[in-house]
């Protein structure tokens, strides 16, 4: 009887101490890129100015350009919009790329606007993810025949919002990224 008294107050008791471990922590990777270093700052007077470079179907295209008051030192990133409605909600948001991977990312769509051009007979899939976490990307799709494109925007846990695309449409979004590369 006491080595079933002891053996349960032992099953208790690791199941107890396992409830009180706190999880592992999740480790997220490093960025390479510098960010909003002025937007960081705190202690300070920041401004920011925003000007729309262009449009893809419901994504505004923007040059974000934040400016320390006290020091003159600036910022000039690209930003990409989108708003979205619901019955229940109204939702914009804005996600930034710096002018060096803005220049990767431009790159990469036209290396998978090569491809497309390609002949395929299996399926293929592409993907380029900036440090905001959109991730531009390209599927061929065997039974189809076809290349499907898309931007994936994260939103919170649960939910992306996918906007799908056309060769066509891929060619107008490398011709309005290179424009705002440019301005940035």
């Amino acid at each position: 009887m006491k080595r079933i008294i002891i053996l349960i107050s032992f099953v208790l008791g690791a199941w107890v101490s396992a409830q009180i471990t706190p999880p592992p922590t999740i480790q997220r990777s490093t960025t390479t890129s510098r960010g909003l270093t002025v937007n960081s700052r705190k202690g300070t007077l920041i401004e920011k100015k925003i000007t729309n470079l262009g449009k893809f179907k419901n994504l505004n295209i923007q040059k974000i350009v934040t400016k320390d008051i006290s020091d003159g030192s600036s910022d000039s990133l690209l930003g990409i919009m989108y708003e979205y409605e619901t019955f229940d909600e109204i939702s914009k948001k804005t996600l930034t790329v710096d002018k060096n991977e803005l220049g990767k990312l431009i790159q990469a769509l036209q290396t998978v606007e090569q491809k497309e051009n390609e002949k395929m007979n299996q399926e293929t899939k592409y993907k380029f993810v900036t440090m905001s976490n959109i991730e531009f990307g390209s599927v061929y799709r065997e039974k189809l025949s076809s290349w499907v494109n898309y931007i994936k925007i994260p939103s919170n846990h649960f939910n992306q919002n996918l906007l799908e695309f056309n060769k066509d449409e891929l060619k107008e979004l490398i011709s309005v990224l290179k424009k705002a590369e440019q301005e940035i």
